[in-house]
C-alpha cells in the first residue's frame, strides 16, 4: 500500500517489510473497479452507488474493519453522505467520508476512493482536478493514498489513459494518473512488492 508512495515522495527511503502472510494469500492490497459513471454537474452517482454497495458489502462480512470513504471533490462526498443517510445501513462510528482536502490524520482499515472524474453525457472529458491542480496538490494526494491499513479500493470510470496530464502545470494530475496505473497493476496480479534482501554480516 505504501510502494507507490515510497516511490514518488520519499525517493525510495522508507524500508518496506510485506506482510508474508498477506503475500501468500496472494490478494492484492488494492481494488481497482471500473464502473460505467458519468460527469454531471460535479458528480458521478454511478460511482456514489457503488461506493454505498461496497460499503454494505464489507460491514457485512466483518464489521470489526474500520472504513473511510475520500472523495476527490465536495459534491461527491456529499453525494455519498446523502446516499448512505438515506440507506438502511446501521452505520458505524468509525465510518468517514471526506473529501481529499480535509483527509488528513485519519488512518482505517480500508480507505474506498470514489474519483468521480469521468466523460461528460456527451463522451467529453474536462481536465479538472480542483485542489489536486493546485502547487502542492500532489502532497494531498500523497497524504490521502497513504491512509489505508489493509486495502484500498479505487472506484473509478476512467482508464488511466483517459487522463491526459502532459500539460498540467503542477504535479497532482500527473501523479494521479501514475498512482490509477500503479492501483491497476496492483489490482490485476501484475505487481510484485521488493522483499528486503537480509543483510549479512561477515
Amino acid at each position: 500500500l505504501i510502494n507507490f508512495s515510497n516511490q514518488h515522495f520519499y525517493d525510495g527511503k522508507l524500508s518496506l517489510l510485506p506482510d508474508r502472510r498477506l503475500l501468500n494469500q496472494g490478494e492484492p492490497g488494492i481494488d481497482y473497479i471500473q464502473v460505467k459513471g458519468i460527469w454531471d454537474k460535479q458528480v458521478n452517482h454511478q460511482e456514489a452507488s457503488v461506493v454505498v454497495d461496497m460499503v454494505k458489502k464489507y460491514l457485512k462480512s466483518d464489521s470489526t474493519q474500520s472504513i473511510g470513504i475520500v472523495t476527490f471533490n465536495v459534491s461527491q462526498q456529499n453525494k455519498i453522505n446523502d446516499l448512505l443517510e438515506e440507506s438502511d445501513m446501521d452505520l458505524p462510528d468509525h465510518l468517514f467520508v471526506k473529501n481529499i482536502e480535509n483527509v488528513q490524520g485519519d488512518e482505517r482499515d480500508i480507505i474506498i476512493f470514489s474519483m468521480a472524474y469521468a466523460p461528460d453525457k456527451t463522451g467529453k472529458m474536462s481536465m479538472q482536478f480542483g485542489s489536486l491542480n493546485q502547487a502542492g496538490g500532489e502532497n494531498r494526494l500523497n497524504v490521502a493514498i497513504s491512509r489505508a491499513k489493509e486495502k484500498i479500493v479505487v472506484i473509478t470510470s476512467i482508464s488511466p489513459d483517459q487522463l491526459k496530464v502532459e500539460d498540467t502545470k503542477n504535479q497532482g494530475p500527473k501523479l494521479l494518473k501514475a498512482y490509477l496505473v500503479y492501483a491497476k497493476q496492483v489490482s490485476d496480479g501484475k505487481f510484485k512488492p521488493p522483499i528486503p534482501q537480509a543483510v549479512h554480516h561477515s
